[in-house]
């Protein structure tokens, strides 16, 4: 019941951020601004502070972020194997669209979720940010230009994923944490306010952008993509966490990372590069509601 209480606040903002934008009173067309508020500012915000003022020493993170890196790597091995699969009925658009909605997390739900679940959350998660958004970006690029119809360079690549908010605070972040710069306190203060409403406006975002008739358009592709992610591959790190002994706070850090659905901005991704961009609407829709009830579970089980 406490693990059930504690995701309520998550689904009731993300429900609020629906009611909003079913009724109107935040008009659909704006929506957009405030995704890119919360993308380009609150959440680097939120990045900076956390990353430059935290512990992030090898010893302390270093088989948390090598877990990562695995569950990665074997999570993307595992999706391009689906491509292979004789018989297979993927379409290259659909197959870069499951690859992206496996592959790509919502910073903001796990953000959200870290904050209510865990003590020292969001550290936790800069740290996954930093490892992993970088890799994800260039990795899910690579694979739409490989079996798309659009062709990327490598510098559109690089360029892509340098342009991209949440590399740029993580990077910021990292530099002073690493140069053992402490933030003058008017500045720490300032990021601090306006980091404060970054996770509640990001889960609003993701209610804005829900849409229940998608629900109805369930296939076998989009089963597949809802259950790889908050299902298959959070368990799949909690195999290899385990093997490597990560305590169970790490465990369950790591789960949020992937069991996250999946990132909005894949779906523009998916348009500009051929991707089946209806397609990751539904299962991301999908994804949402299965990762918010699926979060107490995991929580019961790891905590």
């Amino acid at each position: 019941m406490e693990f059930l209480l504690s995701v309520l606040p998550l689904v009731l903002v993300v429900v609020a951020g629906y009611a909003l934008a079913k009724t109107g009173t935040i008009p659909r067309g704006s929506w957009a601004a405030i995704e890119t508020l919360s993308f380009r500012v609150l959440i680097p915000a939120t990045l900076i502070l956390a990353i430059a003022t935290s512990d992030l020493s090898v010893a302390r993170f270093g088989g948390f972020g090598a877990t990562l890196l695995i569950t990665l790597a074997l999570v993307a091995v595992g999706t391009l194997a689906l491509r292979l699969l004789p018989h297979h009925r993927l379409s290259n658009p659909s197959f870069t669209t499951l690859f992206q909605t496996t592959m790509r997390w919502n910073v903001f739900v796990a953000l959200a979720a870290s904050e209510q679940f865990l003590t020292g959350g969001i550290a936790l998660l800069a740290v996954a940010i930093a490892v992993l958004i970088p890799l994800i970006n260039i990795i899910c690029i690579v694979v739409l230009a490989s079996f798309g119809p659009a062709r990327a360079s490598v510098r559109r690549i690089f360029g892509a994923v340098a342009r991209n908010p949440l590399v740029q605070a993580c990077a910021i972040g990292l530099a002073l944490n690493l140069l053992d710069v402490s933030l003058p306190a008017p500045v720490e203060d300032t990021l601090e306010m306006i980091g404060r409403g970054a996770l509640a406006v990001g889960l609003l975002a993701v209610g804005g952008g829900i849409s229940l008739r998608r629900l109805a358009r369930a296939d076998a592709r989009v089963i597949a993509g809802a259950i790889l992610r908050p299902l298959i591959t959070p368990a799949l790190f909690v195999v290899v966490g385990s093997a490597v002994g990560l305590p169970a706070v790490q465990l369950f850090a790591g789960v949020l990372v992937f069991s996250a659905p999946a990132a909005s901005n894949g779906y523009i991704v998916a348009k500009q590069m051929g991707g089946d961009a209806d397609l990751y609407a539904d299962v991301l829709t999908w994804q949402v509601g299965l990762s918010l009830m699926l979060l107490p579970v995991w929580a019961a089980a790891l905590l």
